[in-house]
């Protein structure tokens, strides 16, 4: 079975061949454990892209549909899956490529593409599995779906009367055609994207009633890497244990592999592991997908208008901006450069905020402290019980057009921009959501803190259901007694993401495709 799917053509298209690499790809990667043959490629290093599409589809219901359905999965669909091993023998191709490039001529891009497949718990109800062969994930979260957890757990903006979800778009809000599975295809460039989007949509001809697609792609120039609020992108992500991980990652987070992936090991426990109706979801992992609009020149009217209101202390709205995220927009954390972006910091992991229980340079409310809060909540924690179990892997991609002068002007969005957020992890409940309940949306996460003060809310990803003011502690920077002043905070009285719609789907293994959900 191919792993690796390549458009062969003799034309290749004039574009930096670097621009496709994967920063965390590593060619020589191996793992004992882990089969990383059956594991889906967009899962633990990610796939190759600068174009990507996610097309969410709804499956007709009647018998014949569904078992050409399967048939089709199985035999046209499975082949064209890339798997980790596919990314990394894609990745090998990509450096010997580079390596044999002569001195001086134009580099060119390899017309790689890729395809990934998920499953909604109505989806795979659709496929026709019993009852206890689907998992429903901790709490229910899988089987209740994204929109359920929106207005009970994740904080998205809901209408007080009704109950109803006021930001989600109509296409995630459908109740007669809601979502059964996805496919997220990446490619080098849109006539790429379109051509490998038209071979799948073919494929599954006739078996859909209802479909649509959301699609992203790599920012250009000196933005490439970079989210639509400027700041580079999925630096942090946490490395699995006997797979990906090195020395150099331990204070980001090196995590068991069941974190991440169902059926492996973790201190925390996998019911897959043991349970054997439900044996078939080894190497799978729950993908939590969020399309997220970014207010751009809202957010930086407001880090400007916060740095003038604080003039004697001659601060720049970037600052105002780095203290916000926990990086500086080239990626240096606050945690090594405090005062200045630097730029020979852009990857630097070599932090744990263990030296800064005080918040002395990273408020506690920083987005990255909040979302990863490393080894900085309480002095002496066990990191295997308080952090480790709740990270996930983050493969998202910008979406939407640059900013125009208009709006910057305007200070106001007027075209949808952002970024289509995606996460893995082995448990829905312990990954994404309670990092955004728990962590994001919490005022009082980290709690009892050696500064004796409450961090408030992620002023970026912090979520509130009624739409109230959001307030963080220690973002203007007053020195040492700024970060135990109780009273030292920075109100933003409008958020700066908007949720526009989700769902949680379930990427099957190769193994579990070929031998349980495909005839």
């Amino acid at each position: 079975m191919s792993t690796l799917t390549f458009s062969v053509c003799n034309l290749l298209f004039i574009i930096l061949l670097s621009i496709l690499g994967i920063r965390t790809t590593k060619a020589e990667l191996s793992s004992s454990q882990v089969d990383l043959a059956n594991v889906q490629g967009d899962i633990i290093i990610g796939l190759q892209k600068r174009f990507e599409a996610f097309w969410f589809c709804t499956l007709k219901s009647d018998s014949l549909s569904i078992e050409g359905f399967r048939r089709s999965l199985k035999t046209d669909l499975l082949p064209l899956i890339t798997t980790t091993q596919g990314v990394i023998d894609a990745q090998k191709i990509i450096d010997n490529y580079q390596r044999n490039q002569t001195e001086g001529k134009t580099k060119r891009l390899l017309p790689i593409t890729h395809a990934n497949l998920g499953f909604t718990f109505n989806g795979l109800k659709k496929l026709g599995m019993n009852a206890e062969e689907i998992p429903t994930g901790k709490n229910g979260v899988f089987s209740k779906g994204q929109k359920v957890d929106a207005v009970k757990n994740l904080g998205d903006p809901v209408d007080q009367a009704t109950k109803k979800l006021k930001t989600w778009s109509d296409d995630f809000s459908d109740e007669v055609n809601s979502i059964d599975f996805v496919v997220l295809i990446t490619a080098p460039d849109s006539h790429f994207l379109n051509k490998k989007l038209d071979q799948i949509g073919k494929i599954f001809d006739g078996y859909l009633q209802n479909s649509f697609l959301r699609q992203g792609n790599v920012r250009p120039g000196d933005q490439f890497g970079h989210e639509h609020f400027g700041f580079t992108d999925s630096i942090s992500a946490p490395k699995i244990e006997g797979v990906n991980a090195q020395p150099e990652d331990k204070k980001a987070g090196v995590v068991e592999p069941g974190v991440i992936l169902l059926g492996q090991p973790s201190s925390g426990g996998n019911s897959s592991a043991t349970d054997p109706k439900q044996a078939w979801l080894k190497d799978g992992s729950f993908m939590a997908f969020r399309e997220l609009q970014q207010l751009v020149p809202e957010f930086q009217n407001f880090c400007d208008e916060s740095a003038k209101s604080v003039k004697h202390l001659n601060i720049s709205g970037d600052l105002i901006g780095a203290r916000i995220v926990g990086r500086w927009k080239s990626g240096a954390p606050l945690s090594l450069a405090p005062n200045e972006d630097n730029p020979e910091l852009s990857e630097a992991q070599d932090f744990d905020y263990s030296d800064e229980l005080k918040q002395e340079r990273c408020p506690y409310a920083a987005h990255i402290r909040k979302a990863n809060p490393r080894n900085g909540i309480q002095s002496g924690a066990d990191l295997r019980k308080t952090v480790l179990p709740h990270l996930m892997i983050r493969n998202g991609i910008p979406y939407g057009p640059e900013l125009t002068e208009e709006e910057t002007d305007m200070m106001k969005t007027k075209e949808n921009r952002g970024l289509l957020f995606v996460s893995y992890q082995s448990e829905i409940a312990d990954g994404f959501q309670f990092v955004q309940k728990t962590w994001s949306n919490n005022p009082r996460f980290p709690a009892q803190t050696a500064a004796n003060v409450t961090a408030g809310l992620d002023l970026l990803a912090g979520q509130t259901s009624d739409e109230s003011p959001r307030t963080a502690q220690n973002i203007i920077p007053l020195g040492s007694a700024g970060n135990t002043d109780p009273n030292n905070t920075l109100t933003a009285f409008q958020p700066f993401i908007v949720p526009l719609g989700g769902e949680y789907f379930l990427m099957p293994s190769i193994k579990a495709i070929n031998e349980t959900l495909g005839l």
